[in-house]
């Protein structure tokens, strides 16, 4: 008895060992190895991720070389654009949303390559339109499916919260990847599995005010992993919405305890 015991102990701390672990930002190409995507949790209770037998993508897909632009400027990108996220300058040009100086947990390495924070930071300049090009990565968190996947958000203005999370071969829905919550549902989830490095290409023009009234909304045209998610949408103000005071404001990226990863930040505004 107390052999058969031994062995399983065993086993099972080999298992433990074996349990590939991520330990900070992925490369940019993919792996080689495949494993299994972690089956719908009993717990889940989003009944409209319609996905029950995820099939074995590579541990660590993620963009191609070609489309990884870390040490360039994305294409389109002109003399009018600059770099929101600067290797070897840290967090220049960002600060904290409720303290200016509260940037806790936030660190660049030297590859440019930035781990989110617990708290919420944003850009110290304010925009009104623009085109915005970023990468990110979100870990691997078997067990978490549907709503309680592993997620982040950035919000334009302040106000439009865009949502990108771990949702890789679910239909598209308005919490999904690339949706605009309370505004939009992208057309098509164009996620890939994590971690790995995943493109986005906004296209945002601010709403118009009159005498502090939007006369026109903000739009927005989005690419994920350069696939079209949403197609000009018009971003419509909810009826409770506060009045902006200002037609530019800055853009946020939201804190999380969970390792994600951003890189590759541009502006260009227009």
């Amino acid at each position: 008895m107390i052999t058969t015991f031994a062995i399983l102990v065993s086993m099972l701390v080999g298992l433990a060992a074996s349990t590939p672990r991520q330990s900070g930002p992925p490369s940019a190409r993919s792996g080689d190895d495949l494993v299994p995507q972690p089956a719908i949790d009993a717990n889940d209770d989003d009944s409209n991720d319609g996905v029950r037998s995820p099939p074995a993508v590579a541990s660590r897909t993620g963009v191609t070389a070609v489309l990884s632009t870390l040490d360039a400027p994305p294409p389109g990108f002109d003399g009018k654009s600059r770099i929101l996220l600067i290797p070897g300058r840290g967090l220049q040009g960002w600060r904290g949303v409720e303290i200016e100086d509260d940037l806790d947990g936030w660190r660049v390495d030297e590859k440019g390559n930035l781990l989110a924070g617990p708290r919420d930071i944003e850009t110290t300049e304010s925009y009104r339109d623009f085109q915005l090009h970023f990468e990110y990565s979100l870990p691997r968190t078997p067990g978490r499916i549907g709503v309680h996947a592993a997620a982040t958000r950035i919000r334009l203005h302040d106000r439009y919260r865009i949502e990108f999370r771990n949702d890789y071969g679910r239909p598209a829905r308005s919490s999904g990847t690339g949706s605009v919550l309370e505004h939009a549902t992208p057309v098509v989830n164009a996620a890939l599995p994590a971690p790995g490095w995943q493109p986005v290409d906004i296209y945002f023009r601010g709403p118009r005010f009159d005498a502090g009234v939007i006369t026109e909304p903000a739009r927005i045209t989005m690419m994920v992993n350069g696939v079209l998610v949403q197609n000009n949408v018009s971003l419509l103000p909810a009826a409770d919405d506060e009045q902006p005071s200002s037609d530019a404001s800055r853009i946020v990226l939201e804190g999380c305890d969970l390792p994600i990863y951003f890189r590759n930040l541009w502006i260009r505004p227009s």
